[in-house]
């Protein structure tokens, strides 16, 4: 074996792994590599949560977005906020 790779090995409920083995495949995926994925990501990110890690790729996108909308203070956006009401 490899001295960079590890073997992980663990105990989990059934239904718990069926349950997600079911989602992933769905997507194309294997238990293994999204797995794998996820940890990259909490590595990448330095955060577990899917929620914050999804609005950070988001921030990402817009930043490099040359036809982003731009404001100038909060209130302008709250004003268009207002407007489209």
């Amino acid at each position: 074996m490899n001295s960079k790779n590890v073997t992980c090995s663990f105990v989990m409920d059934r239904d718990v792994y069926n349950a997600f083995k079911s989602i992933v495949s769905k997507h194309g995926e294997n238990v293994k590599g999204n797995i794998v994925k996820y940890m990259q990501s909490v590595i990448k990110y330095d955060t577990p949560n899917a929620d914050t890690i999804l609005a950070i790729k988001e921030v990402e996108e817009l930043k490099n977005n040359p036809n982003k909308k731009v404001y100038q203070s909060f209130s302008e956006v709250l004003k268009e906020i207002e407007d489209d009401e």
